[in-house]
């Protein structure tokens, strides 16, 4: 009879079960035994036959120890019990299972931004060096979305970027050591959610126990106009030209800070927007030159020099949404200009925690109360106040915006 062959032994842990697998090309197989010898003292530790047309064979948990070596050889029988000739001696290690977990990250935790920085941990009591790994990251039904290259650092750690928000991932490592014993964190699941920047009306409370009351905030703050004129809303923008909107009580920015002005007709030579804390001022400004192309200019004055910084040169029509972002942190300036190319007049007026999807504002106004809470609202319909208490004319589909 042929000799049979035992299929690849990847290093096991000898504290649990493991299922040897064999190839036999000859009669049917009725039984099988497996024999197995301590590599250096060369004595049988296990011999035994099993009744079996399956050819496989278990090697229960805590026959061998971890941390050695062994030698191992097959045998089959058929019906008849005409043993076989032995297998080739196989040569397997038996090696304690590592600890291979992520750091600081266990299931079902919450994530509060868009990068995840994981680490492993990996600690072998035998001193299995690690050959490589893989990091994974699932959606919510485990289908595969990423997989990195093979991380091959004795740092084991992988930065998960892209992360979207309100979303549930899985993360997941797998590796090898060096005698090809398989690691793998299993699946851990993140739930992703991180406050939007642009979310300026979100309300904070706070549990006061001590006194039994809850205590409500906001980062949205009224602050009274001072002037004379009057001004139109529309599509749920302010109308400024040939007019000025001017604010001098209610804020005082004294530290680091963004600023966002989006705008419409803004193609022209003029002053766009000023600030001043009485130290310094701030003034921004437009010119077109001509080549036919415009340039923003920033000013700041602090009593002792003068600080420009200018924009790249542009050319848009008036119609287009022209974005300018100016932030100062540790008194360094930056100026940055770029046009919202998917912005249209259509549904762009909106309030509460979340900006509409696109979709959604193609064809409606639209307010969004609260994560996963959509009202619709037509413009053409809602009026919209501004009041420090709700008017008594409004309807259902108006928006009072206001309050202490």
């Amino acid at each position: 009879m042929a000799k049979p062959i035992i299929k690849k032994i990847t290093p096991f842990d000898a504290n649990r079960d493991y299922e040897i697998g064999i190839s036999w090309t000859g009669s049917r197989a009725y039984a099988n035994r497996i024999i197995i010898r301590d590599n250096e003292a060369n004595n049988v530790v296990f011999d035994e036959i099993i009744t079996s047309f399956i050819l496989k064979h278990t090697i229960p948990a805590h026959t061998l120890s971890n941390g050695r070596q062994w030698v191992i050889q097959v045998q089959v029988f058929d019906e008849e019990n005409i043993a076989s000739a032995l297998s080739d001696k196989v040569l397997f290690y038996t090696l304690a299972a590592p600890e291979f977990y992520f750091k600081d990250i266990p299931d079902n935790s919450n994530i509060t931004s868009a990068a995840l920085s994981a680490s492993v941990y990996y600690h072998s009591s035998d001193w299995e060096d690690i050959s490589k790994c893989i990091f994974y990251l699932y959606d919510s039904s485990k289908k595969l979305l990423l997989e990195s290259s093979a991380v091959t650092d004795t740092n084991i750690s992988y930065t998960y970027r892209g992360l979207e928000n309100d979303t549930v991932y899985y993360i997941r490592c797998v590796g090898t050591t060096v005698n090809g014993m398989p690691l793998d964190t299993g699946y851990i699941k993140i739930n992703v959610y991180y406050e939007d920047p642009n979310v300026y009306a979100r309300i904070y409370a706070a549990s006061l126990p001590s006194q039994g009351c809850v205590q409500v905030a906001s980062n949205l703050k009224i602050i009274p106009y001072n002037g004379t004129d009057s001004f139109e809303y529309i599509d749920g923008m302010i109308d400024l030209r040939n007019k000025t909107l001017y604010y001098d009580n209610g804020f005082l920015i004294t530290g680091d800070f963004t600023v966002l002005i989006r705008g419409l007709y803004l193609w022209q030579n003029a002053e766009v927007f000023k600030m001043n804390n009485g130290i310094s001022e701030l003034t921004l400004s437009s010119r077109i030159y001509s080549n036919g192309k415009l340039r923003f200019k920033l000013t700041v004055t602090n009593g002792i020099g003068t600080y420009l910084l200018y924009s790249e040169e542009l050319v848009f029509d008036n119609e287009d949404m022209v974005n300018i972002a100016i932030r100062r942190k540790n008194d360094v300036y930056q100026l940055k200009v770029f046009l919202d190319t998917n912005f249209s007049t259509d549904g762009n007026m909106w309030y509460g925690t979340l900006r509409p999807s696109e979709k959604l504002m193609e064809k409606y106004d639209s307010w969004i109360d609260s994560p996963g809470d959509t009202y619709v609202v037509n413009k053409d319909t809602c009026t919209v106040y501004l009041d420090k208490t709700e008017s008594p004319d409004a309807i259902l589909d108006d928006l009072w915006l206001g309050g202490d």
